[in-house]
């Protein structure tokens, strides 16, 4: 069951006293200059007894109670705002002593504010819920995406690394340390959203290297990085799909790949250009929706759809360009 926040609580508060206030300003207005001294007393009694205390004791006692249902939760508010407006009654007859209200008239003054605010905060609370169950939902997806990420990661380093078992055992050895050091870099970061920039790009390396024994002076990787970027959070495993993409769709020797990672204000932008063939026009078209891609590539692209604020660009430039677009945290 969702709940008022201590932030969501004063702010509700404040309007309250707001909206009370206003009605007692037109009150003063109805009556002139006379009785100003009395208004004011009356208006801030009125704050306190129609809508700071019927609202809090009605909260507290839902929390307490743990009464979610309406059939429930509905008679205790009233009987909250009931109160309250009895105690108000009490007290403006002492300021006024011409009025005299019986229970029946506050009854009838307490209920429609009662069943008012209180339908507005079972809606509130009902959209709390529903926030916070899209989050989870688009957690889930998020951690299912990434379990389904690294097997496939795993998959392909396991078929280089036995490439070299029997052909070159030095360099199967090699390849086993980096391929342990990114692993050990993967479980750590499992259960983390988002990583640095720089984290991000020293796993990235220590692929690379798996990847440059396989393929010695055939590839080549540029990467340029704003110093002020390294701090930059971003979801880990982001890159190594955009390289592994282009290493696996390249056309022609030496594979020639450039990442750009630059920052402006809260703003990370990465770009990964390659000299390959380009994306397919239907993947253009798409812009990876539907389209058939691989595994890395459309598990990632799916990864910064569900994330806000992020914008992922496929285009072709002198081969294929992927600008990614973050709005990000950091240190």
């Amino acid at each position: 069951m969702q709940y008022l926040t201590r932030r969501e609580y004063f702010i509700t508060l404040a309007g309250l006293a707001f909206l009370s206030a206003s009605v007692t300003f037109v009150d003063w207005w109805q009556r002139g200059q006379a009785g100003v001294s009395e208004a004011l007393l009356a208006g801030g009694i009125a704050i306190l007894l129609l809508f700071w205390l019927p609202l809090s004791v009605a909260l507290f006692s839902l929390k307490k109670l743990k009464l979610h249902k309406t059939l429930h939760a509905l008679p205790i508010w009233l009987l909250c705002f009931y109160i309250g407006y009895r105690c108000w009654g009490f007290a403006l007859s002492t300021i006024y002593p011409t009025m005299q209200l019986g229970w029946l008239d506050t009854l009838f003054m307490s209920l429609p504010w009662a069943v008012g605010t209180y339908v507005i905060y079972r809606a509130y609370i009902t959209y709390k819920a529903l926030q916070a169950e899209r989050l989870l939902r688009k957690q889930a997806e998020l951690n299912h995406l990434k379990q389904t990420l690294h097997p496939h990661f795993l998959f392909n380093s396991l078929n280089t690394l036995s490439a070299f078992i029997v052909e070159d055992p030095q360099k199967a050895e090699q390849l086993t340390q980096d391929l342990a050091s990114v692993l050990r870099h993967s479980l750590d970061t499992d259960n983390q959203a988002t990583i640095s920039l720089k984290h991000e790009l020293l796993v990235l390396q220590k692929w690379l290297n798996v990847e440059q024994v396989r393929l010695g002076d055939d590839l080549k990787v540029t990467i340029n990085v704003d110093e002020q970027a390294l701090n930059y959070q971003l979801p880990p495993f982001l890159l190594q799909p955009l390289v592994e993409n282009s290493i696996k769709h390249a056309r022609q020797l030496p594979i020639v790949i450039d990442i750009n990672c630059k920052s402006n204000k809260s703003r990370l932008s990465i770009q990964v250009r390659d000299n390959g063939p380009g994306f397919p026009d239907a993947l253009l078209d798409s812009q990876g929706h539907g389209a058939l891609t691989g595994v890395g590539l459309a598990t990632t692209l799916q990864r910064l759809r569900l994330l806000e604020n992020a914008t992922c660009q496929l285009s072709n430039d002198s081969g294929a360009l992927i600008a990614i677009e973050l709005e990000t945290k950091h240190d």
